[in-house]
């Protein structure tokens, strides 16, 4: 007998007529099903005891946006102070540093005319010294000092003509401040405290027989200096002798250097 597909059976009893005898069923198990189980609730933070300060509030994170925005701005802000200080060392410092030379160090002038031959000729190119108006101009504003800029005798100077401070001059300081002036016979003497029998300062820079012509005889005032050219020839130099003394208030400085021609470069 093929015992395929058979299930399992009760035993037979030995009731008669084959009948399976009745009997109490035996109830189905119930099915039992785990019951869940109850998720615990998180611990509420114990109340802050009195005296205590709460924890502060922890700032919200910074977004992804608000980081780029601010790394395009940090960019910005770097080209543009990279920018300003290109723009400061190559372009504002040294114009600032060339005005601030031109102004109170020193300053180029072109010789025009020959009112100071033969020391200096037609466009010569000079260098002029403005440290003395400078340091006359500081202790003025810092140290209330009312002394003037006055160049040394001997000096060649260049200044504002007082009759028209637009024209521009340059000679050389003969008389100081209480210098007495006397040209006669054309020689120059100037008498004064050092030299009261007089001297002739044209020995130092003159050829020897130059003739100073335009007799004159005065005194200078305070602050003020007599000044001519070294050309002493017949309308050589337009100086003192015929305009009068130069108030020191309209010297620019004294020259120190003649520049070009490169050939005749000197120390003056």
């Amino acid at each position: 007998m093929d015992n395929q597909n058979q299930s399992p059976s009760q035993p037979a009893s030995s009731a008669p007529g084959g009948q399976t005898p009745a009997g109490p069923t035996p109830p189905a198990p119930t099915p039992v099903s785990a019951a869940p189980q109850p998720v615990p609730a998180p611990a509420a933070p114990p109340p802050a005891q009195t005296g205590q300060a709460a924890p502060p509030p922890q700032p919200p994170a910074e977004s992804d946006d608000d980081s780029n925005t601010g790394s395009a701005l940090g960019g910005i802000a770097s080209g543009f102070s990279t920018v300003l200080g290109a723009i400061f060392s190559w372009i504002i410092f040294p114009i600032a540093v060339v005005l601030i030379l031109h102004n109170f160090v020193f300053q180029a002038y072109h010789v025009l005319g020959t009112s100071m031959q033969p020391t200096l000729q037609n466009a010569d190119y000079l260098i002029v010294s403005k440290v003395g108006y400078t340091q006359a101009l500081l202790e003025r504003d810092l140290l209330h000092k009312n002394d003037p800029y006055l160049p040394a005798r001997g000096e060649i100077i260049v200044f504002h003509y007082p009759k028209d401070p637009t024209k521009i001059f340059v000679k050389r300081v003969i008389g100081l401040p209480g210098d007495h002036i006397i040209i006669k016979n054309g020689t120059v003497t100037v008498i004064n405290k050092q030299h009261p029998n007089g001297y002739n300062p044209d020995t130092g820079f003159e050829p020897a027989g130059t003739q100073t012509l335009i007799d004159t005889d005065e005194i200078v005032q305070p602050d003020n200096l007599f000044v001519m050219g070294d050309n002493r020839t017949p309308g050589g130099s337009f100086d003192s002798r015929e305009w009068g003394e130069l108030p020191s208030s309209y010297i620019i400085g004294n020259a120190v250097l003649r520049l070009l021609p490169l050939d005749q470069v000197r120390i003056l």
